[in-house]
């Protein structure tokens, strides 16, 4: 039984049952007008109900005893105060129950049935769809032989031409401008809806290429599921539209909603719908889907892993329907554990291969090394320096370092003018000290914190092949270096702003070096002087990676 099935994902999976002719389909909906076209079309028997009239569903699954139920009506996270009553009630009438959920909270809560689900001995599988299935499935192969996951980023970019429905278009346009929780490097934080965005390009050869594609957050169970799944630092999830007119469109009605002078955009989903229908025939029928996995070989080399999926002549819809058929045959083989749960880990991309064969996509599998900036700029010189400042320095992703330091403070009117404009610390002897570290290949950005007063820098590979670094408005080209095991830091030029070139009789004198102790611990010294002899900071003292150790 399909719950939906005059929608545009109910409808197509009914049809691509019917193709396999393995199960007799009985599809459900809310309007006779509706149903009777899609009987004279698919042959399929129809039955008009609405899922929240339970009396009248209870009856028909009575009556019916369907061997599974999947639910493609939605959008999910407008179900309501009892969001499972309708899972609910499969269960009980004994039948398996599927959905193709991508609503966050949702799909993460299903495991409250789990009890009731194993005592009916049904499997209920929630987001059997393109995100948290076919992006779990991608994700669980391209982490094979890594040591360390430190992101997961997947992306949803459908051509203009595709077909929505208005229930879709809502289920999109209510996450715009609204805040949610995601975990982004290592720590829970709020985003919001339709932000944050990237131009999406995959490799994937085609007539009709996707590339160039804006796409923004939004709020999918993969923000929930799989930093836990996957140990990830961060976990995101981007999707967009093809013309750039409508999606920066939406990110500016976006700030109505941030701004709280509305509290959501779903009202103007029909206006959005009819204004969209007049440039349907703008663009392509090409859309696809990218995951992106960012981690640590076990030989130590860092990589970033893509898997991409393209599908074009209009038959992106289907690929959200994959996952189901999978599960069906699967269940129908009785290869499926009863119980109540998410879909990751339930299909495979060896299973899924057949259907996006089936439907004509393309999908590619590849990866691109990393190198942390300090190599990149070092080369064969990195792996001269001693152990400790070798793992300082080759980190991808946040990471944490403490210690203890001494710090002289700046002197005269420059020297202290300087440090308070980047925060440097002032006196201080044997105070606590971390380093909060975010690497991403070509840039490090270090937070030092002494005593509870912090400053930040970020340093980078420019154009070149040269470190710089940047503190506030000033940026430092680095003659980075190593001598007789030591890597040191020398001012050669530096720009205000990035910009302004400025003069070398300005220039800030820099004396600093990293090194290790008698025990091995990685050790900075970092002096820096105004042109006129004054100090603006002076500190230095040691560091251990707090993440690795034991809290002993």
């Amino acid at each position: 039984m399909v719950v939906g099935a005059t929608g545009l994902f109910g409808g197509l999976l009914v049809r691509r049952l019917l193709e396999d002719q393995c199960f007799t389909i009985i599809g459900t909906g809310r309007t006779l007008t509706t149903l009777d076209a899609f009987t004279e079309e698919t042959g399929a028997e129809s039955i008009a109900v609405d899922r929240n009239d339970t009396a009248k569903v209870k009856e028909i699954l009575t009556r019916y005893k369907p061997f599974a139920v999947v639910d493609c009506a939605g959008p999910f996270q407008y179900y309501g105060s009892k969001p499972y009553q309708f899972a609910e009630m499969v269960i009980e009438a004994g039948s398996h129950y599927i959905d193709i959920a991508d609503a966050s909270d949702f799909v993460a809560g299903i495991t409250r049935l789990n009890r009731q689900a194993t005592r009916q001995s049904v499997a209920v599988i929630s987001g059997a769809s393109s995100t948290p299935a076919i992006s779990a499935a991608a994700a669980d192969h391209l982490v094979q032989g890594l040591s360390r996951t430190v992101a997961i980023e997947t992306a949803i970019v459908p051509g203009n031409r595709t077909r929505r429905t208005l229930s879709v278009m809502r289920a999109i346009i209510g996450q715009v401008g609204q805040s949610f929780e995601a975990t982004i490097d290592g720590k829970r934080q709020s985003v919001v809806g339709w932000s944050s965005t990237r131009c999406i390009n995959l490799s994937i050869p085609s007539a009709n290429p996707v590339k160039h594609r804006l796409a923004s957050l939004v709020n999918t169970p993969d923000v929930a599921l799989f930093p836990g799944r996957y140990q990830a630092q961060t976990v995101t999830l981007r999707a967009g539209l093809e013309l750039r007119l409508f999606h920066r469109s939406l990110q500016l009605l976006g700030w109505l909603v941030r701004l709280r002078l509305l509290r959501s955009l779903v009202k103007i989903t029909a206006v959005a719908r009819c204004i969209a229908s007049y440039f349907e025939n703008i663009g392509s029928d090409a859309g696809g889907m990218q995951v992106v996995v960012t981690g640590r070989k076990h030989n130590g080399e860092w990589c970033r892993r893509y898997w991409e999926l393209a599908a074009d002549d209009g038959r992106g819809p289907e690929i959200p329907t994959l996952p189901v058929s999978v599960l069906l045959d699967q269940l129908a083989n009785g290869l499926v554990t009863p119980g109540a749960r998410a879909a990751p880990g339930e299909v495979t991309l060896d299973q899924l291969a057949p259907r996006f064969n089936a439907i004509a996509a393309q999908t590619a599998i590849y990866e691109k090394p990393l190198l942390p900036v300090f190599q990149s700029v070092l080369g064969d010189d990195f792996y001269t320096l001693p152990a400790a400042v070798q793992e300082l320095h080759s980190h991808v992703g946040a990471v944490n370092y403490r210690g203890y330091a001494t710090s002289a403070g700046p002197t005269g009117l420059t020297g202290r003018l300087a440090a308070w404009c980047v925060g440097f610390p002032g006196v201080a002897s044997s105070v606590p000290v971390t380093v909060a570290l975010n690497a991403a290949p070509g840039q490090e950005q270090w937070q030092r914190t002494f005593a509870g007063s912090s400053f930040k820098s970020i340093l980078s590979c420019d154009k070149d092949g040269f470190m710089q670094e940047r503190f506030g408005p000033i940026t430092m080209r680095l003659g980075l270096h190593v001598h007789e095991g030591q890597l040191h830091y020398p001012v050669h030029s530096a720009r205000l702003f990035g910009l302004i070139p400025l003069p070398e009789w300005t220039l800030p004198g820099s004396v600093a070096h990293e090194t290790v102790d008698e025990q091995g611990r990685f050790v900075f010294d970092v002096a820096l002087y105004t042109p006129f002899g004054a100090r603006i900071a002076h500190y230095r003292g040691w560091l251990v990676n707090a993440d690795s150790l034991d809290g002993s």
